[in-house]
């Protein structure tokens, strides 16, 4: 039995696709699936218009990074700080933003509505616009 289970989470690994090897820094429009930035200092950075489908930012350091327009579908942002990010027009179904620190986080346009671990207290700090999507019951102030 124990044969057959190891046998089954092999099998399931190896269709997993493999995390990518993060570059140092990002840049406008990149393409990195499942690359692995997890714990990278990318503050004042910029990925806009990227592709960073199911990237591992988990503790990464996002100050002030600009990430507006990028797809961020299944990634996940655990314990990151997105303080000052531009998070506008972002694709992020399906991530993980629990524990994800916002602080002047801008976000219009984007659609939260299918992101995981997303809370009220994160979106306090956080500022979006009539076209932006929550989950129901959470809302976010207006930007200026």
């Amino acid at each position: 039995m124990k044969l057959i289970a190891l046998a089954a989470f092999t099998f399931a690994m190896s269709t997993m696709p493999p995390a990518a090897a993060a570059p140092a820094t990002v840049t406008p429009g990149m393409r990195c699936p499942h690359c692995d930035f997890a714990g990278a200092d990318l503050s004042n950075q910029c990925v806009k218009g990227g592709n960073l489908t199911g990237a591992d930012f988990d503790r990464a350091k996002l100050v002030l990074a600009c990430m507006s327009k990028a797809d961020f579908r299944s990634a996940s942002f655990r314990g990151a700080d997105l303080s000052g990010a531009n998070l506008s027009y972002s694709k992020l179904d399906d991530a993980d933003l629990t524990d994800a620190i916002f602080s002047a986080t801008q976000a219009r346009g984007t659609d939260f509505s299918h992101a995981k671990g997303l809370t009220q207290a994160q979106l306090n700090g956080a500022c979006g616009d009539a076209k932006t999507r929550l989950p129901a019951g959470l809302t976010v102030p207006m930007c200026d």
